[in-house]
């Protein structure tokens, strides 16, 4: 049941990520949220417009809790490329670890809820609030490539992201060769 003192958006979400984590995403509509939320179907809808909406502000709500994590570690760290890397670092090992996010982005099982949060303005926010710590002190320095505007290099970024946790590599077996690997190929890409 929801808990009136506290915003309903709550339970809601918090009925929503068990409901994913137990049957799917893909098996997951609003009636098993509302069932599992201890609430009536129009009550639902009165907070989350359709199926989509609920799956983007569940994300959102774990990618936050990934922003934190992402955040403590670049919080020691001064120089933009370290920042993107180390940031790309904690990533790829950290969304493998939450259940919900290791369902929408490290696996094949549910492509549709992927591209659902991939052209939502989560992601993008998500991704620009992140790489702001990179962008802004790089194009202070003067180091940050112009061949490309900021939100392309965010994408590309995304982009490296989803291809090491849907396909990880053959070749790069440590944290160590990782980092030099994103340094080497990364980094040029997105600092002069």
């Amino acid at each position: 049941m929801i808990d009136n003192r506290n915003d309903p958006r709550d339970g809601i979400l918090a009925a929503a990520k068990r409901c994913y984590l137990s049957a799917g995403i893909s098996a997951t509509g609003m009636k098993e949220v509302a069932r599992e939320a201890g609430i009536a179907r129009s009550t639902l809808y009165r907070y989350f417009p359709g199926r989509d909406d609920l799956l983007v502000a569940t994300i959102k709500r774990e990618m936050e809790a990934l922003n934190q994590k992402i955040r403590s570690k670049m919080d020691s760290l001064h120089d933009p490329a370290d920042l993107v890397v180390e940031g790309l670092i904690v990533a790829i090992k950290e969304v493998p670890r939450n259940p919900l996010l290791r369902a929408v982005f490290a696996s094949e099982e549910d492509s549709r809820a992927r591209r659902v949060i991939w052209s939502s303005d989560v992601i993008v926010d998500f991704g620009e609030e992140l790489m702001e710590d990179v962008i802004r002190p790089a194009g202070e320095a003067g180091i940050l490539q112009d061949a490309v505007r900021p939100e392309i290099l965010v994408e590309w970024v995304y982009r490296l992201l989803l291809s090491f946790l849907t396909l990880p590599s053959n070749w790069i077996e440590s944290d160590r060769e990782l980092r030099a690997t994103l340094h080497a190929l990364l980094v040029p890409v997105l600092l002069n």
